[in-house]
């Protein structure tokens, strides 16, 4: 086998064992400063979207839908701690930090 062509087969060999479950790549969203980086961020059904603490004071994340709440990371991520979840339906969740109510970002899920 080629060289080229045995890493390219190692190469996407690779790809799909970094991808559990077939997921799609991750999106991330940085708490830091006491805000949301991006404040809006666009992800697709099925994506990954991550959301790491990067203040030295712990933050939470609550994702809210049509007013209902939909997840909710646990009360206190300190500083480099991450949550993530898959986006399962189309439309647009407001994020809240449970601890600081002034803190806001919004995801649009896309079909």
């Amino acid at each position: 086998m080629p060289t080229r062509l045995w890493l390219s087969a190692a190469t996407i060999a690779l790809a799909i064992v970094a991808l559990p479950g077939g997921a799609v790549a991750a999106k991330s969203m940085a708490i830091e400063k006491f805000a949301f980086d991006p404040p809006t961020l666009t992800a697709s059904i099925g994506e990954r979207v991550s959301f790491v603490n990067r203040d030295e004071l712990p933050h939470s994340v609550v994702g809210i839908r049509d007013g209902t709440e939909i997840f909710r990371s646990n009360e206190q991520m300190d500083q480099d701690e991450a949550y993530s979840i898959v986006m399962d339906r189309a439309g647009e969740i407001v994020i809240r930090c449970g601890l600081h109510g002034s803190m806001s970002a919004r995801i649009v899920v896309k079909p």
